[in-house]
């Protein structure tokens, strides 16, 4: 099934955790997948597995770009993935994403790459350039 580009996806919560390993790892064997959950303390059968990644191959949410190994890779984008659950998540919060986001900041180890693409987010949305200008200042 051909999902159109555009269209929203609403994803349950165990196909948004697959789609989550694929952005990051971009490719991944059913066999790296089942040591990604068992890292994470979550020990899944490989035939669990293949099943749910068939499942959104079936969807459209991923593809298969290989046969033996099955080497699967998101067949969509996190742009198109339902804002609905980031919704949820502000209401929950009460729509202060500061104590929950400070909160991360102290109790969580952030990968070098994690950090830059934070930095640079932040960066983004204040205004400043990563050189520490501001985008929107005037010459003098």
């Amino acid at each position: 099934m051909k999902r159109k580009k555009t269209q929203p996806v609403k994803l349950a919560p165990g196909e948004m955790e697959l789609l989550e390993l694929l952005w990051s790892e971009k490719q991944v064997t059913l066999a790296k997948t089942q040591e990604w959950f068992h890292k994470r303390g979550r020990p899944l059968a490989p035939t669990t597995l293949h099943t749910r990644l068939n499942r959104l191959v079936d969807k459209g949410f991923i593809r298969r770009v290989a046969e033996n190994p099955a080497v699967y890779e998101a067949a969509i984008d996190r742009k198109q993935v339902s804002g609905r659950y980031f919704e949820l998540f502000e209401e929950l919060c009460g729509r202060n994403l500061v104590p929950f986001m400070a909160h991360l900041a102290a109790n969580r180890d952030f990968s070098p790459e994690e950090l830059a693409y934070l930095e640079k987010l932040v960066a983004e949305k204040g205004g400043i350039h990563h050189e520490g200008t501001k985008k929107h200042e005037k010459s003098e």
